[in-house]
Formats: C-alpha cells, sequence, structure tokens
C-alpha cells in the first residue's frame, strides 16, 4: 500500500510540473482555426402557397427539399437540389379550389450575410444568408384541373399529362449552429414560373412561396484547427570556468582559415511569399553582415512550406520564399550571382505537429 501511495505521488508532482512549466511557456503563434471548403446536404420540410384568388390559407399546402451543395469559402456555396409537393389554385365564383403536384430542380447561388460583412467565426450560433438561382419545374397530376375545365369552367392555360416550366428563384435563410458537422435551418423563398404554372390566365408570372424548416449536415470537416506554437525555452547559463593555469610558452600557432558560421532562417507567414523585414530585421542583418564579410562564397537560398496543400502549389510557393529572400539581399548589395536559389517544397525536417506551423515555413541560406 505504502508502495502504491509513493507511485500516486510522483505521478502527481510530475504533472502538476509538467502543467506549470506549460503555463509558464510563451506563445510565438497561436492556435488557430481555419475554414476547409466542404461540401453539405440539406432535407427540409414545410409549407407552400401558390398566389391565387381564393382566401390565403386555401392556397396553403405541404412543401418538401432536398439539397445537395459545396461551400467554397467562408462567404460563398452552390447547390443543387429539387424542392416541391403540392400546387393550388382557386377559381373565384362559383369558389372552387383544385391541387396538381411538381418538382423544381434549381442550382442556387449562396452568400453567408454574416461571413461576408462580419468574418469567418466558426462558432458563431445564428448565421444569415441569402441565395439566388433557377432552374425548372415538372408539373404532372393535373386532373383535378382538367376535371373542372371539362365542367364549365374556363382554364385558358390548362396543361394535361405533365409539363416542364422555367423557374427562378431567391430567398433568405437562417442557419442555427448545433455543432461542427448539424445546424437547424428556417428558409423562406419565392419562385417565380410562367403563367400557366396553375392552368389559369393572369397575364403575369404565377408565384409560388416556400417556408422551410429542416437541417443541414456537413460531409467532411468544416475547420481545421492548429495548436499554438511556442518560443523555446532558454536554457540556463552555464557556470563560469575556473581560471586556467598560466599557459605555457606555446609555438606560433598555424593560420586560422576562418569559416563562415551558420546563418538563421527566415520564417514566414501562412500561404505568403513577403519577406517580413521588421520582424526578422536582426536575421537578415546578420545574413547580410556575414555575406558581406565571407565575400568571396556562394550560397544556396532554399524555401520551404508547412505541410497544408498540394505538392504543386507548395513547390511554386517555396520558390518565391527564397527568391523574395534573393532579392532583398541583393537590394542590400549582394551580388546576385552569389545566390543560388531553389524551391523544396513541404519541409521533410520538421516533424508532427512542427509541419502544419511557421516552423516549416523557411528559407535557409547555407554555404
Amino acid at each position: 500500500m505504502k508502495k502504491i501511495f509513493t507511485l500516486i505521488t510522483a505521478l502527481f508532482v510530475l504533472s502538476f510540473a509538467s502543467f506549470a512549466q506549460e503555463g509558464t511557456r510563451q506563445i510565438k503563434e497561436p492556435e488557430k482555426t481555419v475554414f476547409k471548403p466542404h461540401a453539405f446536404l440539406q432535407l427540409q420540410g414545410g409549407a407552400a402557397y401558390t398566389l391565387g384568388e381564393a382566401e390565403f390559407t386555401d392556397l396553403i399546402s405541404p412543401a418538401a427539399s432536398l439539397q445537395i451543395g459545396y461551400r467554397f469559402s467562408p462567404v460563398f456555396a452552390m447547390r443543387l437540389g429539387g424542392t416541391g409537393w403540392i400546387g393550388k389554385g382557386g377559381w373565384v365564383a362559383p369558389s372552387q379550389l383544385y391541387e396538381f403536384n411538381y418538382v423544381e430542380g434549381s442550382l442556387d447561388f449562396m452568400v453567408d450575410l454574416a461571413s461576408a460583412f462580419g468574418g469567418f467565426n466558426p462558432s458563431r450560433v445564428v448565421t444569415p444568408y441569402i441565395f439566388l438561382g433557377g432552374g425548372g419545374a415538372y408539373g404532372f397530376n393535373n386532373d383535378e384541373a382538367q376535371s373542372l375545365n371539362t365542367g364549365g369552367y374556363n382554364l385558358e392555360l390548362l396543361w394535361e399529362d405533365s409539363k416542364i416550366f422555367w423557374a427562378a428563384r431567391g430567398g433568405l435563410g437562417f442557419d442555427f449552429r448545433l455543432g461542427d458537422a448539424v445546424s437547424l435551418m428556417l428558409e423562406g423563398n419565392v419562385n417565380m414560373l410562367p403563367d400557366d404554372f396553375n392552368s389559369k390566365n393572369a397575364n403575369h408570372p404565377d408565384w409560388q412561396f416556400n417556408a422551410l424548416a429542416g437541417i443541414k449536415i456537413n460531409l467532411g470537416k468544416s475547420v481545421e484547427r492548429t495548436p499554438p506554437v511556442y518560443y523555446e525555452p532558454q536554457p540556463e547559463p552555464a557556470p563560469a570556468p575556473r581560471p586556467a593555469p598560466a599557459p605555457r610558452p606555446a609555438p606560433a600557432p598555424a593560420p586560422v582559415v576562418k569559416e563562415m558560421p551558420e546563418l538563421p532562417s527566415i520564417h514566414f507567414a501562412f500561404d505568403s511569399d513577403v519577406v517580413d523585414t521588421q520582424k526578422y530585421a536582426t536575421e537578415l542583418a546578420t545574413i547580410v553582415s556575414v555575406l558581406k564579410e565571407f565575400s568571396n562564397e556562394n550560397v544556396d537560398v532554399i524555401g520551404y512550406t508547412d505541410h497544408h496543400g498540394p505538392d504543386a502549389y507548395n513547390d511554386g510557393l517555396s520558390l518565391r520564399r527564397a527568391e523574395a529572400v534573393k532579392k532583398y539581399l541583393v537590394e542590400q548589395g549582394i551580388s546576385a550571382s552569389r545566390l543560388n536559389t531553389s524551391g523544396e517544397g513541404k519541409d521533410p525536417k520538421t516533424e508532427g505537429q512542427d509541419r502544419l506551423t511557421i516552423k516549416a515555413r523557411r528559407v535557409e541560406v547555407s554555404k
């Protein structure tokens, strides 16, 4: 029992020491949440209203919607899907109602209003959006309208069996976030269709309104979170050395050949090839000073990227970073003929989470 107690105490002390050390470390680059393009699925149901000459409640019918889309950025998305179920029409004198079925296929362009005006925030609870689109509606089962027409009603634009109509649409919706993958959606939209959609001649387009509620499911990760990057802890200063004994006379030393020291790396912001001359002023000054001191030495300027993105894009980005450092050195008086640039793409020298951070986004200058 005593041994178990001693083991638990030791583990507690080690955990506390590790936590205390983590809390005192200075953050060099904070944790980031990055948007990821992704597909999504929407399932909605609700009510439809066909504008016509009858009581408002008489022209309300059920509606359903199935949409699949892709969000390209925090602001823009597209979706393809179908909406519809039952459409209604009304005859005034004598009062008579009739139903028909339709399914409307559409392509919508969507704009996230919150991200457009307030910036990307993956934790936002309520997100309004608008959309515009168009497509076609397939109408069928128009038997009730045909029965009216044969019974003395004059439906001038009556269609039989089935018919395809053009359609234009737009609307406003609200996305209520339930988690990273699921959200609740409330949406209202208006659909403009040809005058013969409800078989009656009104000398203007027919209008179909929908009020829908449902869920949206993200098909894949919508965000990526990168851990913070900490400054490396500074080592404890070494103790002062003991005084050395008086040296004995020694023969004259051989000539010392001075070697070029190791030069510091220049790091870059995410997806950037711009040299931050203020942040890395000390490192850049060191490189310029050493190259001027060793004026007969040629060096390699090698660019790297982190492990985000495709290889082809990273190869070009790493070369652009190397060329940007070369341009800066040439502006400081270093001959361009001494600087050999290359881009190696993703940095092979970093490991683990470091591969996704600023540690991998760098340029080396070496002999």
